[in-house]
């Protein structure tokens, strides 16, 4: 282990680094229609937080997750004016990204060493898919910083079980992450499955047992929250039910969500799969809009009746989701990565992709394996859980970042000792090197459609939508094009052109 001074290195020189880029993507992203306009998740992320800090909340249980905008409305409260918001927000994601970088160094360092976690705080911090996250108002950076802190915690409490307090960080840190995206709820439940099997003696046991489950405090915080504002408790957002319906209800693709209802502008621009699921809940029931927890109730009920009645369609539709999750092609999230990674003169040039990462991790997992056993398993258990949560509803790209993280992890280890296996029998390095060859094979394949380019209309319309917002007629006509030449009958888009023709004749525009 180094000193000091060398550990300070490995881990500060990746953070100035991942800001540097991201600061450098952010300055070309503030200068495009969608750097100055929010849309889609990012607009209702923006609105959620000026409603908490105006304590205009609607009397009603949160459909979001509440994390990631009462965090803005910290920036509200510390003199961020309402305008100032949304590039506040970019910006506070470009300093996360840079935490994040110096995070994934420090749990290498503990894992591998120092020249592992310079290699992984490296790779982290010049992912181009972690930089075009946390250069949206979104709460991928946010909650993917408080995932590797309390994995950092973890990883420290592992190697010392009776360390209370690295006990209660990881709990604590991962209910945060949580409350800012559900799908971290799997791993914060291994805190205290970790902690129960940890200690010898139930003195023991029950001290960190406790220590653990410090998390709770904050969720029972959120329930009481959401029970003073709506006068119903809970700590999770009530869309979770019609996700996961609609991820696994027949001829889902289960890669991303698809509108299945058609929906005035109004609301698909809002929030299609809040108004898609309370249209289908009256249609399916026969009635007007009922209560949020009977809606809950029907949406999870129709899941568990579609998996117990066709479990075999329902396996196969798991199988094609655990094939996207592995696969190289980024999944439609509100953008395709691809199209906009292709747009940006700091992403469009950078190899470094999933595919890669995951064929290194694959050796750098057995490295982990051959040196510490017991953090290998720690690993894997954490990757099983962030796996599970994306397989069970969507693996679109924001779902999987926690993996990607991990696997930037195990590559540096990787790329620190290329010849870990020097000393293995044949047969087990015949294995190793199958097994990066089926990783490349799954994640470089293209088998059904994994890399889906049909979504590209939904980013030209996007991008029609906002230069037409901040005046650049020209520049939405053109997107509105684009997007009617691959949808020809596209609404939004063919009311943004009518608008930019009319605006670009002189004549009053009617969108």
């Amino acid at each position: 282990m180094p000193g000091r001074l060398g550990q300070g290195v490995v881990i500060g020189l990746p953070a100035v680094l991942a800001l540097a880029y991201c600061l450098g993507h952010l300055n070309w992203y503030l200068g495009t229609p969608l750097g100055r306009v929010p849309v889609l998740d990012e607009r209702e992320n923006l609105d959620l937080a000026e409603a908490i800090f105006g304590g205009s909340l609607p009397a009603a249980p949160f459909y979001r997750a509440m994390g990631y905008p009462s965090a803005l409305s910290l920036l509200r409260l510390l003199g961020v004016s309402q305008g100032g918001l949304f590039p506040a927000a970019l910006a506070l994601g470009a300093l996360l990204h840079g935490i994040g970088a110096a995070l994934a160094a420090s749990i290498a360092l503990r894992w591998f060493g120092a020249r592992a976690a310079l290699l992984a705080g490296l790779l982290f911090a010049l992912d181009p898919v972690l930089v075009h996250y946390a250069t949206q108002a979104l709460d991928s950076a946010f909650s993917l910083t408080l995932f590797l802190a309390g994995l950092l915690c973890l990883v420290q409490a592992v190697a010392a079980p009776e360390r209370t307090l690295q006990w209660a960080g990881a709990g604590l840190l991962w209910a945060g992450a949580a409350l800012a995206r559900p799908n971290y709820l799997l791993a914060w439940i291994l805190v205290p499955v970790l902690a129960a099997v940890q200690a010898a003696g139930w003195r023991k046991r029950a001290r960190i047992l406790s220590a653990s489950l410090a998390g709770v405090v904050l969720f029972g915080g959120a329930a009481a929250w959401q029970k003073r504002v709506s006068g119903v408790a809970g700590f999770l957002p009530w869309q979770g039910p019609y996700n996961l319906w609609a991820a696994n209800r027949p001829g889902a693709n289960g890669r991303y969500y698809t509108q299945h209802v058609s929906l005035p502008d109004a609301l698909a621009r809002a929030n299609p799969a809040r108004a898609e699921s309370m249209i289908l809940y009256a249609q399916e029931t026969g009635g007007g809009p009922g209560d949020i927890p009977s809606m809950n109730a029907h949406w999870r009920r129709r899941f568990l009746e579609e998996v117990g009645a066709h479990p075999l369609r329902w396996g196969r539709l798991m199988a094609r989701k655990a094939y996207a999750l592995l696969n190289d092609w980024e999944q439609y999230n509100n953008k395709t990565y691809a199209f906009h990674k292709a747009l940006s003169p700091w992403l469009s040039w950078n190899p470094i992709g999933w595919g890669v990462i995951l064929m290194l991790a694959v050796a750098g997992a057995a490295s982990l394996a051959s040196g510490s056993p017991r953090s290998a398993a720690l690993c894997a258990a954490v990757g099983l859980a962030c796996a599970a949560s994306a397989v069970l509803f969507f693996v679109s790209a924001r779902f999987r970042l926690p993996m990607a993280a991990l696997c930037i992890i195990l590559a540096g280890g990787a790329l620190a000792r290329p010849d870990f296996w020097r000393g293995w029998p044949a047969r087990r390095r015949a294995a190793l090197a199958l097994c990066v060859l089926a990783a490349g094979l799954v994640a470089f394949s293209r088998i059904g459609g994994v890399d889906d380019r049909s979504t590209f209309v939904q980013d030209h319309a996007l991008m029609a939508r906002a230069a037409f917002t901040v005046g650049d007629d020209r520049a939405a006509l053109s997107e509105a094009e684009a997007a009617l030449a691959m949808q020809p009958w596209h609404p939004d888009a063919t009311a943004i052109a009518r608008a930019a023709r009319a605006e670009l004749a002189g004549r009053p525009p009617q969108p």
